[in-house]
């Protein structure tokens, strides 16, 4: 039985990532699997229900303390000095190698582009590393462009989401073949209840990424041109500060029947057959939401960021306006409402058409025929990108000796291969 350890992103699940790839694990359990997953420790009540829903999958979950989980230059806030942030990344390394020895590992699979610590665990035990990179180097997440050696030599298996990402990708690894795979959803199919009115509804965290100030700037629009009934509801948990900046814009403009439900441990049980979905994410790397919708029977209007196609390439279902395009957007909204009981009939056919579309097999089908094929490890030879965790210093730990000793012999083999 090969034994498998995911290092996850966050341990929430309001974030896409996560939520698509622990369907990967459950999957590998069935299989016959041996799936491990280690992530941050949060507070007890963050972790109650992560912890319940990995345990009933049959997978093992392993919370490890750390001041920040992500690169230090990676999207986050960090509440420590320096020399804490270096003590808990060292800290964080050694656990996973200790997990590594303990279980018996036969395989480490990082998450997200986001997360090294078992890359590096990965490579002082010689094992196989997987990269599953959900990001696209823009943004919040440009700062990786400047790590792709690093990925590269510590990765056995480079996988991105397919499409757009999947093609930027390859142009920054040329040596490199950068597998496929689409994020996967699963949505519990019951009949979707009948609503009074008739709303326009955004599932997702409210964030600056997620643009949804673009919605409701739209919807003060329809109010605007006659649409005085119409209500406009979202769900999800929020960043503080862009909450603040969309409550300001509405308490500005006076406008009513805007409702933020927060977060739902199943937000598609809050939507009716009176609801539009609308998603106006200036960034995504697939779409995962707007697929749900589709596989709910909801009419369904995305903005065209480049994971948005990704996603709509795949199942060609909704209606897709140019982000920023007020106008546009207003349009397609316009259309939906007037002739929303065709559009329904529809969004029930559509549903069909996705679902066959839309496997878990065939999403994940690359990285399941590489685990199952087990390549051998590329051994690292970049450790620059560690320097504040890893030092020269007389008093450096085993670990830390053994990194630089590892890092150093093959950067020489490497040099006198090329000539």
């Amino acid at each position: 039985m090969k034994k498998i350890l995911f290092v996850s992103p966050t341990s929430t699940f309001d974030n896409g990532a996560e939520k698509s790839i622990f369907y990967l694990m459950e999957l590998m359990v069935a299989r016959g699997y041996k799936v491990f997953n280690v992530c941050q420790k949060l507070p007890d009540a963050m972790l109650e229900k992560h912890i319940d829903v990995y345990k009933e999958a049959g997978i093992t979950n392993i919370y490890l303390p750390a001041v920040k989980w992500w690169w230090e230059d990676a999207p986050g806030e960090i509440h420590a000095t320096k020399e804490q942030l270096a003590t808990s990344y060292r800290q964080n390394i050694e656990d996973i190698s200790e997990i590594l020895t303990k279980y018996e590992i036969d395989l480490v699979i990082s998450n997200t582009v986001n997360v090294f610590q078992g890359a590096v665990a990965a490579a002082l035990n010689q094992i196989p590393h997987y990269w599953l990179i959900h990001e696209f180097p823009e943004k919040e997440f440009a700062y990786y462009l400047d790590k792709c050696d690093f990925i590269s030599d510590y990765s056995t298996e480079i996988f991105s989401v397919a499409g757009n990402l999947n093609q930027s990708l390859q142009h920054l690894f040329p040596n490199r073949q950068v597998r496929n795979f689409i994020p996967y959803t699963k949505i519990l199919d019951f009949q979707i209840p009948k609503g009074e009115k008739k709303r326009i509804v955004c599932v997702g965290r409210l964030t600056e990424r997620k643009n949804q100030l673009e919605l409701i700037k739209a919807f003060e629009l329809l109010k605007k041109q006659g649409y005085s009934d119409l209500e406009l509801v979202f769900i999800g948990s929020w960043d503080g500060d862009y909450k603040d900046k969309c409550d300001a814009y509405i308490k500005k403009q006076g406008l009513e029947s805007v409702s933020f439900l927060g977060q739902k441990d199943n937000p598609w049980e809050e939507l009716t057959d009176k609801d539009i979905c609308v998603f106006t994410s200036s960034q995504e790397t697939f779409g995962m939401v707007y697929v749900e919708a589709v596989l709910k029977g909801l009419p369904v209007i995305i903005s065209d960021n480049l994971g948005h196609k990704t996603a709509f390439d795949l199942i060609q279902v909704g209606k897709m306006y140019e982000l920023g395009n007020m106008e546009q957007l207003v349009s397609f909204i316009k259309e939906s409402l007037e002739d929303f009981d065709n559009e329904f009939i529809q969004a029930q056919e559509d549903k069909k058409k996705a679902a066959t579309a839309y496997t878990i097999e065939q999403v994940y089908k690359e990285i399941i025929d590489q685990i199952e094929q087990m390549t051998d490890v590329v051994q690292p030879n970049s450790i620059r990108h560690l320097e504040s965790i890893v030092s020269t210093n007389p008093k450096t730990t085993k670990l830390e000796r053994a990194a630089l000793k590892l890092s150093n012999a093959l950067y020489r083999l490497r040099r006198k291969i090329e000539g």
